[in-house]
Formats: C-alpha cells, structure tokens, sequence
C-alpha cells in the first residue's frame, strides 16, 4: 500500500487524542482564516481528513474513523454557514466535501473489489458518505445563491436598459426620463446604472472561485446553466411586461447584450452545458422586435423561426410593440390576426403561461471522479493549518 497515512500522536492518552482530533477539524474546517483557506491547495483540508480517518481504520479503531468522519461533515457544515455569503469560501467547501465524498466512495468495499492498490476501509461509512452528497449539493445551492441574489437587482437595467451602442442613446435618454416620471426607477439618483459589466463581473466572480478550486467542468457548466436561466427568463419576463422596451433599437441594444454573455461563456468553455441554449427564447424575443411585421410572409417568418416562445409571448410581444422613430410602424391588428391563424396550426411545445418561472431550479448531479492515490511526497501541509502535531505514518 503506498498511500501515506496522517495519525494522531500515538503516545497520547485517550483525552489528549479527543482532544487532537478536534483540532485538526477546527483547524482544517470552520476555524481556518479566509486567507491561509485561500491560499492552500484545492482539497487539502479533505485529503488531511481523509487519511486520519484511514489511519484509525487501519489501526483498528473503527470508532474514531466514524467519529472523525462525522465529525468533519458537521464542521464543514459548520463552514459553510459561517461563510454563507462568501463565494470563494463556499466554492472551497464544495470541493473539499466533493473530494471526501470521492474519497471514500474509492476506499469502499465495492469500489476497491477490483483494485489490488486500494486496501478498503473497514468501517461502514455509507450513510456518512451519503451525507456527504446532501453537503456538495447545500454548497453547491449556496453558491448559486449568493451570485443570484447579486444578479439579482441588475439584470433588467444591464440586460434590456443599458446602452452599448453608440448612437442610440436617444432611446436610452427616453426611456430613463419615463421610468422616473413614472416613479418606477428604484436607483437612487447619482447611483451607477448596471450595465452588463456589472453582470459579467459577478458571473466572472463565480467562475474564478470556481476555477481556483478546480472544480471539474461539468459542475462549472451546471452552475452557469442554472445563472443564464436566471438572466434570461428575469430578462424576458420584464420585456413581456414593458411597452417602453418593445420597439426596433431597444430590440438592437438588448440583442447586443446578449451576444456579450454569450461571448463570455465561450471564451470559458462554458456553452456545451445548456448555458447558451437558455438564452435562446430572450434571442428570439429581440429577433422578434427586428423582424418584418407587415406581410402574411412575415407573418410566417415570425412562426417558423420563434420556435422558443410560447404563441402567448409572441402575441404580446407584436401587441406591445411601439415605433420609436418615423421609420417604424406600429404593428396592425390585421397582422397580429394573421400571426395568431398561423399559430394555432403549430404544435406547440412551450408552457402555456405567459411569464418565465424565474424560481425553476435545474437538477444538478455531482459524477463520482476517483481521485489520485495520495502519496507522502505530495502531501504539503502548510504552517499556517498549525496541525504539525500529526505524524506520517
């Protein structure tokens, strides 16, 4: 077996070794400060667990193995509700419980069957590796969380309001000065307007804490699936409800926006996990507002090609619209008829409502991934953790 193995000093009595044990999971779990926590490896904190509770496994004392392993689910627990506004610490406690979890999984009886490298755990942690998976999925909800909630007041004035393109500030100018004579804008005067840096800087916030963990892309992939869900139904909804944003240049300045984010999910590998594809119905909304609306050709157009949008939104979206320049024309009624004939001819797979539900929550699933075997050499524990008392066995 050359896997290294932490103990607790051996010479100890039985309170000394209580004692020890408590620790190393203060120190490894809640107690960490957030700067020696960022600066260690990714899963440190769980390879150091992991290899007491193999120490005591071997050694015999199948009790402190279960002790200690139930004891580190309850501190990890325990930091995670110390930081739970933090996303790079919650970032790191879902890959330390992700990597216990995985572990364990591989020093199983049923996973080591077929393995001669592998020596399986004698003590019967199941139930505890069970509640490790219910650990990576609060982490991992507790992450999406926190950035929805920072998402949460900016979307619709970065996503529909701001203005990216030169020269359609007019609209934008417009738009502002109703919102307030309305008394609807809830910014405070003087405030930053969001735009969609501000945006892109808390997905890019997620994203880095994620990385810095190392966190596998599939996980990556899931939580940006769930956020660009959030972006584009928030998004939609709000268009769906506001005649002021129903016309052709806020139709230009919203797809702009979009075509932002989705550039940003590409240049981080992110688009093959469904986070592109959510914005597909906020897509064809804008495709919707620029589209012909005069001729039954249009009208066709319009139906083959807004294939995301329920024939409810499309309906209010064309009974919305409201030219801003002498260019444009309003949308007739003929037409609208026209568009609603085609309609009820098409198989229509969308909800029926006409709002989004913002609140739907994307399964998420967390693949078992056998971590490398640990070796001695490799295990750096730094100062700064103050558990030098363990000894290498």
């Amino acid at each position: 077996m050359n896997e290294l193995l932490l103990h607790l000093p051996l010479k100890a009595d039985e309170h000394d070794r209580v004692h020890s044990a408590t620790a190393v999971l203060s120190r490894c779990c809640p107690d960490i400060r957030v700067d020696s926590a960022l600066s260690l490896p990714p899963g440190l904190p769980a390879r150091v667990l992991f290899l007491c509770v193999r120490h005591a496994d071997c050694s015999g004392d199948q009790t402190q193995a279960r002790s200690l392993c139930s004891a580190a689910v309850t501190a990890m627990k325990a930091a995670l509700k110390k930081h739970s506004n933090d996303v790079d610490m919650s970032a790191l406690w879902l890959k330390n419980a992700c990597l216990l979890h995985d572990l364990l999984t591989q020093h199983s009886p049923k996973q080591t069957l077929h393995s001669d490298d592998l020596v399986p755990l004698n003590t019967d942690l199941s139930d505890l590796i069970r509640a490790l998976s219910d650990l990576c999925i609060q982490a991992y909800q507790q992450l999406l969380s926190i950035t929805e909630k920072r998402l949460q007041n900016i979307i619709v004035p970065a996503m529909l309001e701001s203005e990216t393109i030169p020269g359609l500030s007019a609209s934008a100018v417009k738009l502002v000065t109703s919102r307030k004579r309305a008394g609807s804008d809830p910014r405070p005067v003087g405030g930053d307007v969001p735009t969609m840096a501000s945006v892109l800087r808390e997905l890019g916030a997620l994203h880095t804490a994620l990385t810095h963990q190392a966190l596998p892309l599939t996980q990556m992939e899931q939580a940006f699936h769930q956020l660009t869900y959030l972006i584009s139904a928030s998004a939609l909804n709000s268009l769906l409800l506001r005649k002021d944003m129903c016309c052709w240049s806020r139709g230009m300045q919203i797809r702009y926006n979009v075509s932002l984010l989705e550039e940003w999910l590409r240049s981080r590998g992110l688009q093959a996990g469904g986070a592109v594809a959510t914005l597909e119905p906020l897509i064809q909304a804008v495709q919707l507002l620029q589209a012909g609306k005069k001729t039954e050709v249009d009208a066709k157009a319009i139906v083959q090609t807004c294939t995301a949008l329920s024939s409810q939104k499309i309906v209010k979206i064309l009974t919305l619209y409201t030219p801003h320049s002498d260019l444009d024309e309003r949308v007739t009624l003929n037409f609208i008829r026209t568009v609603q004939g085609l309609l009820k001819d098409r198989s229509d797979g969308q909800p029926p409502q006409l709002l989004m539900d913002v609140r739907r929550v994307f399964p998420v699933t967390f693949p078992y991934s056998p971590p490398p075997a640990l070796h001695s050499e490799q295990l750096v524990i730094p100062d700064s953790l103050k558990i030098s008392f363990l000894r290498r066995a």
